[in-house]
């Protein structure tokens, strides 16, 4: 049977305010997509993403190396 680690992460967002001039939605999303997959290249696979205050979390999961 497969056994699975997880990892659960958070991601900062900006702090800049949406309504703001300095804010960019763009460089927003790419600082989640950076992350993401920079654990992606891990193994690790996203199972579920939430967004929060200032952030997202995310749930990641891979098979354990036996």
């Amino acid at each position: 049977m497969q056994k699975w680690e997880y990892l659960v992460i958070y991601i900062a967002d900006s702090k800049v305010a949406p309504d703001s001039s300095d804010f960019d939605n763009a460089l927003d999303a790419d600082t989640y997509t950076d992350k993401l997959n920079v654990y992606g290249q891990a193994g690790w696979e996203l199972v579920s993403f939430e967004w929060q205050i200032d952030g997202a979390k995310a749930a990641l999961k891979r098979p354990v190396q036996s």
